[in-house]
């Protein structure tokens, strides 16, 4: 608990970031990742692998954007930094050891963005009581166009925290709202994704399963009702054995990953 006292203290942290939640949760996930090392290995090392692999489908040189970049646990900084002349890591923030690695590749760049465009605009609607903005905006990033993009375990996160936000200044918010502005963020963000890079891939988690010695309890769906084609790759993710989140049951993820994300947008219909 002290060190996770100390890193929410003393990390970089812009405001609309902390006042998300964004500080808290990659705190915890940093701590969560140190307790379970052994359970995330085989999810760690598929992620990787998909990179590995994405990477290999387009030509070397050129700008690499990473998005939802995070800690850094799932990506293959080193083999990205060596396809590409310059990799840019987006986060809403970045953590100090993440700022160290950085620093020691020179073609690294930090970005701190709220790829969703969505914080902003949500926080004065918030502030002054009025309706939810009902269209977003995702960043236009300056330079070159990228060579290659990646979102890494983004997809179906991007609605949590703001959604949270949501429901604690509207409590009674209807379920079919909810799901309309969840819907929202993820199609927007598909879109801003195949349009940002020549070529960009993801992965995201798919579903949730509570599980009691090996045997479903309760599965729910992660990615807010939208179908999404096959994945080019999945795996599962024992995200929390018991007892990390519950004395009895074990929390699992099953994981997609595309190379191409234009197979998704192509599959997924618009608003």
């Amino acid at each position: 608990m002290l060190r996770e006292a100390f890193e929410y203290l003393t990390t970089p942290c812009p405001p609309l970031a902390r006042r998300f939640g964004y500080l808290a949760e990659m705190v915890a996930l940093g701590a969560r990742h140190r307790r379970q090392r052994l359970a995330w290995a085989p999810h760690v090392a598929a992620c990787r692998r998909f990179v590995e692999q994405a990477i290999q489908r387009v030509e070397p040189g050129g700008r690499a954007l990473v998005a939802g970049s995070g800690l850094l646990i799932e990506i293959p900084l080193e083999s990205l930094t060596a396809r590409f002349d310059q990799v840019v890591l987006v986060d809403m923030l970045h953590a100090r050891p993440v700022r160290r690695r950085a620093a020691r590749l020179p073609n690294v760049r930090l970005l701190e963005l709220d790829v969703s465009g969505a914080l902003a605009p949500l926080a004065t609607a918030l502030d002054r009581g009025g309706p939810l903005p009902t269209a977003f905006a995702p960043p236009v990033l300056d330079g070159e166009p990228f060579r290659f993009a990646l979102s890494c375990n983004l997809l179906s996160q991007l609605p949590l925290l703001p959604l949270e936000a949501v429901e604690r200044h509207i409590p009674d918010m209807q379920e079919a709202e909810r799901m309309a502005f969840a819907r929202r963020l993820v199609r927007d963000h598909l879109g801003w994704l195949a349009g940002v890079a020549e070529r960009a891939a993801l992965f995201t988690d798919t579903d949730s399963c509570w599980l009691r010695g090996g045997d479903v309890l309760e599965a729910d769906d992660s990615t807010w009702g939208l179908a999404l084609p096959a994945p080019d790759m999945s795996w599962l993710w024992d995200i929390a054995p018991a007892p990390e989140q519950d004395r009895r049951h074990d929390l699992r993820h099953g994981v997609g990953g595309w190379f191409d994300v234009r197979k998704v947008t192509d599959a997924v219909p618009p608003c």
